[in-house]
C-alpha cells in the first residue's frame, strides 16, 4: 500500500510538470503537422492527402510512422484540435514512464525497491524527459513503448511484448533500429538452447513481429517512404569536393587512398558522432547543441548532480546491470548513423540507462553515507538544479533560440486566419520552413476541401512545401507588396530589404504589412 501511494504521487508529480505551461514552447511545425493529419482523420478518415487512415504519414515530404497521429484523434475529439489535444498524448504516456522504469527495475534487479523507487523519482525531474514529455514528440512515445515492451519480454508475456515492439516501428523512425538492437540484446541474455522455449519465441514474438515489418518493407522498396532515411543518414554526406581537393593539395593520391578514403572518412564521422553522446558537453554542459530547439539553453540532458552519480553508478557495476549496460552502449548508435553530430531526439532511450546507473550510483552513495544531513544535502543540491533547468526552460529557452522554437508562428498566422477576408491578396513568409501547416492547423480547415487541393512540390535536397491555399500564397515575402494586400514576412526579410520596422506590426520573428 505505502509503494502505491508513492507511485501515485510520483505520477501526479510528472504528470503536472509536463501539463504545466502546456503552451510553451510555441507548436512547431511537426506538432501542426501531427494534429492536423489526426483532425483529418477524425473527420474523413483520410490524412491530408487523401490517403484512407495509413499506417506512414506524408508531411513535408516527410515520411512520418502514424501512431502518435491515432493516439492524437481521442484528445481532439473531446478537447478540439489545439496544442492540449495535440500535446496530451506525450504529456501522459510520459508522465507513465517514471512508472514503467520502477516495475523493470524490480523486475531486473530481483525487487529493490529503493533502486527503483530512485531511478522513478529522477525519471520525473529529469530534463532529458522532460522536455520531450512537454511537446508532442514520438520519440516519447517510443521510449514509453521500449520500456513496457522489455518489461513484458522479461515477465515473459512474448506475444504482447511483440506487439509493443511491432508498434514501435510505426511511432518514430529511430525506433527501427533501436528496437533491432534491444531486441537482439534480449536474446542474447535470454536465449537457452531449449527446444519448446524456442518454439514459443518463434510463434509467440518472431512470427508477430514478422508481420509488422511487412508494409515498412513494401513502403520501403515500392513506395518513397525511404526518402527521410536518405537525407538523414550519415552516408548521404560523402567529402566535399573542396575538401577532397584540399587534403589532395597537401600530400598525394597514395597518402589519400590509405588515411582519408571512404571507409576512414565515415569511420571517423560516425565514433565522433556516437562519443558526443557520452560528453560532459551533451550530458551536463549543453545538451544537444546543434539543435537549441532539443533542449534548455546552458544545461545538459542531465541535472548537474547526475553526473557524479552516474560515474559511480557505472565504475560499481554489477552483473544485474548488464542489459542496461548494453542498453546504455547501443542507444546513441540511432543518432550516430545520421548527419548531425549529436541528436537527443533520436537517442531519446538513451535517458533510461542515464536514469538508472545514476539510480544506482546515489543508492551506493546512500548505503555507505547514512547520515540524515547527507541526505537532505543530496536533496537540497537536487533540488537547487532543478530549479536552474525550470528558470532555464521556461523563461530562457524561446527567448535565447527564438528562431529555433519558430516564435511568433502562432500569432501571425491567427491574425491571418481573422483577418484574411478583408484581402483579396494574402502572402505568408515561409523563411522558416512549412508556413501551411500552421494555417490548417489554426483555421481548423476542413480536411476534405484542402484534399482537393494538396499539392506538394517535392523536393530532393529535403523535405518539399505547399505554394498555395486558396487566396493564400506561401512563399518569400517581397516588396513592394500589391494592393489590397496582407503580407507575412519574417525579420530577416524586413532587415535585408531594408525596410522600416515601424510600418509593421510584430508577432515574435514576424512582421504583418497591411496595405488596402
Amino acid at each position: 500500500m505505502k509503494n502505491k501511494l508513492i507511485l501515485i504521487i510520483i505520477f501526479l508529480l510528472a504528470f503536472c510538470l509536463r501539463f504545466y505551461n502546456y503552451k510553451y514552447p510555441p507548436l512547431l511545425w511537426d506538432e501542426a503537422a501531427l494534429g492536423y493529419n489526426a483532425y483529418s482523420i477524425l473527420e474523413t478518415g483520410r490524412d491530408e492527402y487523401g490517403k484512407i487512415f495509413p499506417l506512414i504519414f506524408k508531411s513535408f515530404g516527410d515520411y512520418k510512422p502514424g501512431i502518435y497521429v491515432y493516439l492524437a484523434i481521442p484528445f481532439i475529439k473531446l478537447f478540439g484540435l489545439n496544442e492540449l489535444s495535440v500535446r496530451l498524448p506525450s504529456i501522459l504516456l510520459g508522465s507513465l514512464i517514471p512508472i514503467l522504469l520502477y516495475f523493470l527495475i524490480l523486475k531486473l534487479s530481483k525487487n529493490n525497491y529503493k533502486l527503483a523507487i530512485i531511478a522513478a523519482i529522477l525519471t520525473v525531474f529529469n530534463p532529458f524527459n522532460i522536455t520531450y514529455s512537454h511537446l508532442a514528440w514520438e520519440t516519447n512515445i517510443l521510449t514509453f513503448e521500449l520500456i513496457l515492451a522489455i518489461y513484458l519480454f522479461f515477465d515473459k508475456k512474448y506475444f504482447w511484448s511483440s506487439i509493443l515492439f511491432g508498434l514501435t516501428l510505426y511511432t518514430y523512425q529511430a525506433g527501427k533500429m533501436i528496437s533491432l538492437f534491444l531486441i537482439i540484446i534480449l536474446f542474447f541474455l535470454k536465449f537457452k538452447s531449449n527446444k519448446f522455449l524456442i518454439k514459443k519465441i518463434f510463434l509467440q514474438f518472431i512470427l508477430p513481429l514478422s508481420i509488422f515489418t511487412i508494409p515498412l518493407l513494401y513502403g520501403l522498396f515500392f513506395q518513397s517512404n525511404s526518402n527521410r532515411l536518405k537525407v538523414a543518414s550519415l552516408f548521404s554526406y560523402p567529402r566535399s569536393e573542396v575538401e577532397t581537393n584540399l587534403i589532395l593539395n597537401e600530400s598525394n593520391k597514395t597518402d589519400y587512398a590509405i588515411f582519408h578514403n571512404k571507409i576512414v572518412f565515415f569511420t571517423r564521422n560516425f565514433f565522433g558522432r556516437y562519443f558526443n553522446h557520452y560528453s560532459p558537453e551533451f550530458l551536463i554542459f549543453k545538451g544537444d547543441w546543434q539543435n537549441p530547439r532539443h533542449g534548455a539553453p546552458y544545461l545538459g540532458v542531465l541535472l548537474f548532480p547526475s553526473i557524479i552519480f552516474l560515474v559511480i553508478g557505472l565504475f560499481e557495476y554489477k552483473k544485474i546491470d548488464l542489459f542496461f549496460l548494453l542498453w546504455f552502449i547501443v542507444a546513441p548508435l540511432t543518432s550516430a548513423l545520421t548527419r548531425d553530430s549529436i541528436q537527443s531526439t533520436r537517442s531519446m532511450s538513451f535517458s533510461i540507462p542515464l536514469i538508472y546507473f545514476t539510480a544506482s550510483g546515489i543508492n551506493i552513495f546512500l548505503k555507505k553515507y547514512k547520515s540524515i544531513t547527507i541526505y537532505l544535502l543530496l536533496v537540497t543540491i537536487y533540488i537547487l538544479s532543478f530549479v536552474y533547468f525550470c528558470d532555464m526552460y521556461f523563461n530562457h529557452t524561446v527567448k535565447t533560440h527564438p528562431v529555433e522554437y519558430l516564435y511568433g508562428y502562432t500569432e501571425s498566422t491567427q491574425y491571418l486566419i481573422e483577418n484574411q477576408n478583408k484581402y483579396q491578396n494574402i502572402q505568408m513568409t515561409d523563411f522558416y520552413g512549412q508556413p501551411y501547416i500552421y494555417y490548417l492547423f489554426f483555421a481548423k480547415y476542413p480536411p476534405l476541401q484542402y484534399q482537393k487541393q494538396a499539392n506538394l512540390i517535392t523536393s530532393s535536397v529535403d523535405t518539399g512545401k505547399i505554394e498555395k491555399i486558396d487566396n493564400i500564397n506561401f512563399g518569400p515575402a517581397n516588396w513592394p507588396v500589391k494592393p489590397n494586400s496582407l503580407t507575412v514576412f519574417s525579420y530577416d526579410e524586413v532587415v535585408r530589404q531594408n525596410l522600416d520596422f515601424k510600418n509593421f506590426k510584430k508577432f515574435g520573428n514576424f512582421y504583418i504589412y497591411e496595405k488596402p
